[in-house]
């Protein structure tokens, strides 16, 4: 398995886990520092996901040139970045939906 994947999942996971809880947000904190904690987690995320890719693509390219066989490996870091991408695209969506609704308030 690729060590990197293991190595930044947990950290993707441990930081949308702290999304909404009130204990991941120091006391006193403002709404900036909270927005600028939420900016980094999710660059964080998407620099994982770019990582992720990086890694299949370069594995892609060593089964493509016979520099190794083992297929299993190629497949598993193909489908890693496909389930990167599925949820970078849900938290897309679901930030567009929450800016939406915001949108559509009346004040």
């Amino acid at each position: 398995m690729d060590m990197q994947f293991i190595r930044g999942t947990p950290t993707v996971t441990k930081q949308i886990g702290g999304i909404g809880n009130p204990h991941a947000v120091q006391p006193g904190a403002g709404a900036r520092q909270t927005v600028e904690q939420f900016k980094e987690m999710f660059y964080n995320a998407i620099d994982n996901f770019s990582n992720l890719q990086n890694n299949a693509d370069a594995l892609m390219t060593q089964l493509a040139t016979g520099e190794t066989q083992d297929l299993h490996r190629v497949m598993i870091a193909v489908e890693e970045v496909n389930l990167a991408l599925q949820l970078t695209l849900q938290i897309r969506n679901k930030m567009l939906e929450a800016y939406q609704e915001i949108m559509r308030m009346q004040v």
